[in-house]
């Protein structure tokens, strides 16, 4: 899961630099506040995971001390042992996903406010292309970057043998 996280990272940072690049802002530094702002919306997603898992268990224990069931030091862990071995692979995976969704409305929301300065739904409908800035010696030609390499491929596969005249 940590590569997703770190692929999802670098495309929330191409994203913030797009926007901000788009709407003429310091793109790099708003590129950087982006892939942050990620981290420490992630960070705050797996706090909440521990803060249910947390008050599961506490819901756990309270419910069995109703019933005449006396804590000591190791029913917690057997609790959340059992509490564990109860947990559906639909919940497994709510716990995987729900920190990137906060991380990603974080930022979204980052992104809406602060570099569009528009409302949360108009910013989802905001298309940013990513547009490279290139100097003027080019002459405002186009410059294809595929040329040197169907160029590479061309004499790579051209066989040596010339075509038999029929």
């Amino acid at each position: 899961m940590g590569v997703i996280f770190g692929i999802v990272n670098i495309l929330i940072a191409v994203w913030f630099y797009a926007s901000a690049s788009s709407v003429g802002k310091q793109a790099f530094m708003w590129a950087v506040i982006g892939a942050l702002s990620f981290l420490v919306f992630k960070f705050f997603g797996y706090s909440m995971i521990a803060f249910i898992q947390e008050s599961s268990v506490d819901a756990s224990l309270e419910n069995l001390m109703e019933k005449g069931y006396v804590p000591s030091e190791r029913s917690d862990d057997a609790i959340v042992k059992e509490s564990v071995d109860e947990q559906s692979s639909a919940l497994g995976v709510f716990y995987e996903f729900f920190p990137l969704l906060v991380a990603l409305l974080g930022v979204a929301y980052i992104r809406a406010k602060f570099i569009l300065k528009m409302s949360f739904i108009d910013s989802i409908k905001h298309k940013t292309p990513l547009m490279l800035v290139t100097s003027d010696d080019t002459n405002d030609d186009l410059y294809d970057t595929s040329k040197g390499f169907s160029e590479l491929l061309n004499t790579l596969f051209r066989s040596n043998k010339k075509p038999k005249n029929s």
